[in-house]
């Protein structure tokens, strides 16, 4: 929170309270400059500008250049300034009260954590860039707002109305490493404080034995809780989040194992654990108050010649089920395949077929089966050429298994090799249904 330039203190003038200025009065300047947002720089006002329209000022404590004395003069538009506050009383702030902290010879907008020490000091966080610093009492006072010509607190002020969050809603807080976001902390917001600033309480499971710890941060720093698809079959390369620590750690899945466990290689980090679908999820990014997926498997599948592909139909008889082909050409929306096991009507050539794109996906992938299917696992059996989702209702052995239909309410044995996981082709990805199916 350093300003650009070398400062000089000087002390301040009085306050002022005109609408207008004038040459002479003591104002103080709101930076728009990324780093600068928030601080008050005392200056005095110099003269009209006209390029911008506005004021030329000249600083207290800034100065034209390193090593100079000249104090440094800008001209800035009129809704850079403001009058300079009335002196502050002198009392303590009260805990998460708006206030002002002089560092480096500016006014930096923060939230108090607290009275004054035994030593006279104050804590002070800044929520934006999630700073905690200690002032002398005397270089704090209460935060003020110049609106419709008259000095307002924050306590008198409403909380503006784009502020998305309530006090009691689960949300999530951002972990920084470098000011990158490496994780997600569950939480709740404890207090909303103006302007757009949470006080958060972290949540731990109670197993954990660790009570709640809280911080106040912006909102930029905070998104509603990520919506949760069920039972997510990842593949390799899928970016992913896991839960570990307390938090939901960013990172990819470079591993696939049997009985739905995964290796997962945090993206801060070069150390790679071994974890179950459980302590998984897609990683979605929270947008322009809108979510969107970053954790598709691959990007819109392109079905260029010799690429291997199911097609599914909508005749009657054929709905449901899946048919392995080849693509031999493209055309717009339209795809010229050659079926693996239909023939044509001479029953001695593959059957050639142009299909729509709606009716084509990308061959799933291959999931390993440990210790057999288990009862009530959603799967595709293979018959009468093509591939049928169905139930696995009963396990005759570890080869053989009934697998119930429920279009037609039928039952039937299968081998083991005549079966594989069911999984869905969704917005991109392969994903996998409950096993929990009503019969």
């Amino acid at each position: 929170m350093r300003p650009p330039r070398t400062p000089r203190r000087r002390d301040a003038a009085s306050p002022q309270t005109a609408g207008a200025f004038n040459p002479g009065d003591p104002v103080e300047v709101l930076p728009d400059e990324p780093g600068l947002r928030g601080a008050h720089f005392a200056a005095v006002v110099v003269g009209p500008s006209t390029k911008p329209r506005g004021y030329t000022v000249e600083y207290d404590a800034l100065l034209e250049s390193e090593g100079s004395d000249r104090k440094l003069r800008e001209a800035l538009p009129a809704r850079s300034l403001r009058p300079r506050p009335p002196p502050a009383s002198g009392e303590a702030p009260a805990a998460h009260a708006v206030v002002d902290a002089l560092h480096d010879d500016a006014w930096w907008l923060g939230v108090a954590l607290g009275g004054a020490d035994g030593a006279g000091k104050v804590k002070v966080c800044f929520p934006e860039t999630r700073e905690v610093m200690e002032f002398d009492a005397a270089d704090i006072r209460p935060h003020l707002e110049w609106a419709g010509g008259e000095w307002r607190s924050p306590d008198s002020m409403e909380i503006p109305k784009t502020m998305p969050y309530t006090k009691g809603m689960q949300i999530e807080v951002s972990k920084l490493e470098d000011d990158s976001v490496v994780a997600w902390l569950p939480a709740v917001v404890a207090k909303i404080i103006w302007k757009n600033n949470l006080l958060v309480e972290y949540t731990v499971s109670k197993s954990d034995g660790i009570a709640l710890s809280e911080e106040i941060v912006d909102v930029k720093h905070v998104r509603p809780c990520p919506p949760q698809a069920s039972a997510i079959r990842f593949c390799m390369n899928d970016e992913v989040e896991a839960f570990q620590g307390g938090g939901w750690w960013l990172g990819v899945i470079t591993d696939v194992h049997p009985e739905l466990k995964y290796t997962f290689k945090p993206a801060h980090l070069g150390v790679e654990v071994k974890l179950s679908q459980k302590l998984l999820r897609l990683r979605y990014d929270w947008v322009d108050g809108q979510w969107i997926q970053e954790s598709q498997n691959a990007l819109k599948p392109k079905f260029t010649q010799g690429v291997k592909v199911e097609v599914c139909s909508d005749d009657e008889g054929f709905r449901g089920a899946w048919f392995e082909a080849t693509v031999l050409k493209s055309a717009g929306s339209k795809f010229l395949v050659e079926y693996a096991t239909l023939k044509a009507d001479d029953e001695t050539k593959p059957l050639t077929e142009a299909v729509e794109a709606r009716h084509i996906r990308p061959s799933p992938p291959h999931i390993p089966v440990v210790d057999g299917f288990k009862l009530l696992d959603e799967v595709d059996a293979f018959c009468n050429d093509g591939w049928w989702v169905g139930v696995v209702s009963k396990v005759i052995s570890n080869q053989k298994y009934m697998v119930y239909f429920r279009p037609w309410k039928e039952e039937m044995e299968f081998e083991h090799g005549q079966l594989r996981f069911h999984s869905d082709w969704m917005g991109g990805r392969w994903m996998r249904a409950s096993p929990a199916l009503e019969m």
